[in-house]
């Protein structure tokens, strides 16, 4: 019915409502691609800025780690003697190096070649005398002579998330003699704060994530912090 009474109108009025239903189509058409055109380069907009703040906490991150690693480095280079002499001469040189107190919340602990805790600052956490070579940072610098930051794991002592950092001990020979640790307490305020005290626009966040062990360490939402992600 509706098409028999488009034939009977006039060929002027058929061209006028053809022209505007062709005018309506390019309008809705055009309209829809500029929207998508429009929504991907915002996302594109939104994804570079994301990768920039992102990179950009990650190079601070880095810089922190790595002025950490250097400084429990520096100590250790002039610990091998002290080591050799005994626990009391060990503790003696940890307590003249007040830094590393303020650089790891949790302190740093002297081993043996053993893997046995002689030394610890602050004194008085109760490591001294416990055995950690089970812990592989500690195995890596006492059997093979490298450098290595830990996994996040339970603390001895403390019973609480804590990561490290180890470095080797050698005399001047060059032979590994003992080690040195640095401990993060992630239950206490921390370096790592820095990170997830920033927040990205008014509703977003960070995440400090450990790959291989699938595990927020830290983020903005405390509720999240520790927290375990899916398997893959």
């Amino acid at each position: 019915m509706p098409l028999n009474a488009f034939k009977r109108w006039s060929l002027k009025s058929r061209v006028t409502v053809v022209t505007l239903l062709i005018f309506f189509v390019s309008l809705w058409s055009l309209s829809y691609y500029a929207s998508r055109m429009l929504r991907s380069d915002l996302e594109q907009m939104l994804g570079q800025q994301q990768f920039a703040s992102v990179s950009l906490i990650a190079q601070e991150l880095n810089q922190e780690l790595a002025y950490r690693l250097k400084a429990l480095g520096q100590v250790a280079s002039r610990a091998a003697p002290s080591i050799q002499d005994g626990a009391a001469a060990t503790q003696t040189l940890l307590d003249q190096n007040a830094l590393l107190a303020d650089l790891f919340n949790f302190g740093a602990l002297a081993y043996s070649q053993d893997g046995t805790a002689i030394a610890e600052s602050p004194f008085g956490a109760g490591r001294v005398g416990l055995n950690y070579m089970d812990n592989a940072t500690v195995a890596q610098a006492l059997a093979q002579g490298k450098s290595s930051f830990s996994e996040v794991h339970l603390g001895k002592k403390l019973r609480a998330p804590v990561f490290g950092m180890t470095v080797p001990v050698r005399d001047a020979t060059g032979k590994v003699v003992g080690a040195l640790s640095g401990v993060i307490d992630l239950g206490l305020p921390n370096f790592l704060d820095n990170v997830t005290t920033n927040r990205y626009g008014q509703t977003g966040g960070y995440l400090l994530i450990a790959p291989k062990q699938r595990l927020i360490i830290t983020a903005t939402d405390k509720s999240r912090h520790m927290e375990q992600l899916p398997a893959r």
